[in-house]
């Protein structure tokens, strides 16, 4: 069975534009929650310090992650967008290209 699937390219690269975005946004709260790891562990000091610096790196680790995927499916998906449109132009061309001139004609 065939199934149809429609896609707007524009919703699609504008998702792709807004994740990019939320990638760097992301990568700016993974380097404060990275620096502010090592100002709990200063300022709590001993163990509670170390418990709260880990949490805080972890926690910088994990939203590094989180902007590393957004950014790849960004990318995936402006790709995508690329190559539809590319293959569109080519067949929209190949088209063109086989239309047979019409010929005015005056009675």
């Amino acid at each position: 069975m065939s199934l149809t699937i429609s896609v707007q390219l524009d919703a699609v690269q504008a998702m792709a534009v807004e994740l990019t975005a939320l990638a760097a946004d992301l990568d700016d709260d993974a380097a404060l929650c990275g620096s502010t790891a090592g100002s709990l562990a200063a300022a709590l000091g001993g163990e509670e310090g170390w418990t709260a610096a880990d949490a805080g790196s972890a926690w910088a680790g994990l939203i590094g992650v989180l902007a590393a995927r957004a950014r790849a499916v960004a990318g995936t998906l402006a790709a995508a967008v690329d190559s539809y449109r590319a293959t569109d132009l080519v067949l929209a061309e190949r088209i063109g290209s086989h239309r047979p001139h019409a010929v005015a004609v005056a009675w």
